[in-house]
């Protein structure tokens, strides 16, 4: 298991398709079908190397992204009592901006008052 928890800790996507490959020779005569599990869409398993300006912990961990559904979930249930997409859209991306402002260290006010004015310059170019 710490072998493959090593490919996640990856530098980059690189590394940690080599981690992979090294992995998987070790291992595949062993344990041919958690090798053949490991490998499946592994692409798309580091996907967060592609993200950019973004702490690789705070999204290759599951526990974290435990923690966002718990949080997204209450706003969930809440979107399906609005009368329209738009509003449900409108109280997810907020619930996601506060967040965002948590997880960079902002308050709440400071991540509000930019994103005023912001929805003003989309409004008046």
């Amino acid at each position: 298991m710490q072998e493959a928890k090593a490919v996640y800790h990856a530098e980059n996507a690189e590394q940690a398709k080599e981690r992979l490959a090294l992995w998987s020779t070790r291992w595949g005569e062993v344990a041919p079908k958690s090798v053949a599990t490991f490998e499946r869409d592994f692409d798309a398993t580091i996907a967060y190397y592609q993200l950019e300006g973004v702490a690789l912990e705070w999204v290759r961990s599951t526990s974290l992204l435990e923690r966002v559904n718990r949080q997204l979930r209450p706003k969930f249930r809440q979107a399906l009592s609005f009368g329209s997409n738009v509003g449900a859209e409108v109280a997810l991306y907020l619930q996601v901006q506060r967040l965002h402002a948590k997880w960079n260290h902002m308050s709440w006010w400071q991540t509000s008052h930019a994103l005023y004015f912001d929805l003003q310059q989309v409004h008046h170019p």
